[in-house]
């Protein structure tokens, strides 16, 4: 039997993918349906990412195949078409919304998405509210390894300030933009007293570097189910790294 831990990486969720829509961003309601009953169906598990991260850092063996939802920042069409399957299967999952964003289209760098609209500070509360994890994805989306370090700090800090008092929670997870860091990026949001970070890699959670480094399992618009089977199958690691 494999074990290890798949965390999973989506975007947007919706109907049809619009004229400015990033196709590796996008996953159809139909294959996303699909992908979620796929789970329910099998024996694999869906945690929470903070209940991934405490079975990884007990260096317990890993005796099954765990996996962990989280989407990236902050669709609005999560709120009425995600989070109701998600819900129905009894699912927890992390999202990370843009905060500087809330309740306008995408628009960050080069990137002016009118097909891509950010959940509102009430639909985050909300969620919240219902059991969603909400974690940090910075104010405006910027590769923070190409900032200057002051800017970087402010991008990392405002969006979990602002995150923490749209719902009155601590937000413990940060999700890196473009997975773009480095050292001194994971030094800060160490520093920030973050409990964790997400990271664009491949491969299992439970080869990471440190919990700072998670990698995680890009679900796009080309991934029919059964590619999306062959993506989340484990490759049996019972290595826990030190933290």
């Amino acid at each position: 039997m494999s074990t290890g831990i798949s965390i999973l990486l989506y975007h947007q969720i919706g109907e049809a993918p619009g004229k400015h829509t990033n196709l590796d961003c996008f996953c159809s309601i139909e294959e996303f349906r699909l992908q979620m009953e796929y789970l329910r169906d099998s024996k694999k598990q869906v945690v929470s990412l903070a209940g991934a991260i405490h079975l990884m850092a007990s260096k317990r063996e890993i005796k099954n195949e765990l996996v962990v939802l989280t989407f990236d920042d902050g669709c609005e069409r999560f709120y009425d078409l995600t989070f109701p399957i998600l819900n129905q299967f009894g699912f927890l999952c992390t999202i990370y919304p843009v905060a500087g964003c809330l309740g306008k289209p995408a628009s960050w760098g080069k990137i002016k998405n009118p097909d891509l609209k950010i959940l509102s500070s009430k639909e985050i509360r909300e969620l919240s509210d219902m059991g969603v994890e909400i974690g940090a994805h910075t104010m405006n989306h910027y590769k923070l390894t190409e900032l200057n370090n002051e800017v970087a700090y402010q991008e990392i800090y405002e969006s979990k300030e602002l995150l923490q008092e749209i719902t009155g929670r601590e937000v413990n997870s940060f999700s890196y933009p473009h997975g773009a860091y480095n050292p001194t990026i994971i030094k800060m949001v160490k520093e920030m007293e973050f409990a964790n970070a997400v990271s664009c890699i491949g491969g299992n959670a439970e080869n990471c570097r440190s919990i700072f480094e998670l990698p995680r399992k890009y679900i796009t618009y080309f991934d029919g189910i059964e590619v999306f089977k062959d993506k989340i199958k484990n490759n049996g690691s019972k290595a826990i790294p030190t933290f």
